[in-house]
């Protein structure tokens, strides 16, 4: 495999973060939806509601991430762990997957009161793209926030 991202070999435009896979390279672009604000290179903050119970509701953060992995990978295998950056005692997650799991492919598995992980509970046969997101609904104190994770999965043919 060519790392065309690193060898600067890749057509990706000034906007976009090249990402490396086995035989190839996407290009991908992070752009936060309305009400949002870009922090950092992977993740979208909400921007203050004052009040606003609508934007209340919306999760607190979505972050970007990217996996690869080819085609014969070992199943059942976890793929993505998730929990609060700081847990403190008494919270309590919920997590699940609220999109790009139609073929059934994922699950979630509670591992604490804190954490989390997605399950890859089925073999991917042919090399594809997917994209799943993932809500964590954070207990605390008696207030739930909600946390969105969007993860890239681009399968590559068997190594």
């Amino acid at each position: 495999d060519i790392d065309e991202c690193v060898a600067e070999s890749h057509n990706c435009s000034f906007n976009e973060t090249c990402f490396n896979i086995q035989g190839g390279f996407r290009c991908l672009s992070l752009e936060c939806p309305e009400n949002y604000r870009k922090s950092g290179d992977t993740r979208c903050e909400r921007l203050p509601c004052n009040e606003n119970k609508e934007c209340q509701s919306l999760p607190l953060r979505i972050t970007y991430y990217h996996l690869s992995f080819p085609t014969n990978i070992q199943v059942p295998t976890d793929i993505f762990r998730m929990g609060p950056s700081n847990a403190v005692p008494g919270d309590k997650i919920l997590l699940s997957i609220i999109s790009g799991n139609q073929e059934g492919f994922f699950t979630t598995k509670k591992v604490n009161n804190h954490s989390g992980i997605v399950v890859m509970q089925r073999q991917i046969t042919e090399p594809r793209d997917l994209l799943l997101t993932i809500q964590m609904q954070l207990s605390r104190h008696g207030t739930v926030n909600t946390f969105i994770a969007k993860i890239f999965i681009f399968v590559s043919a068997q190594l």
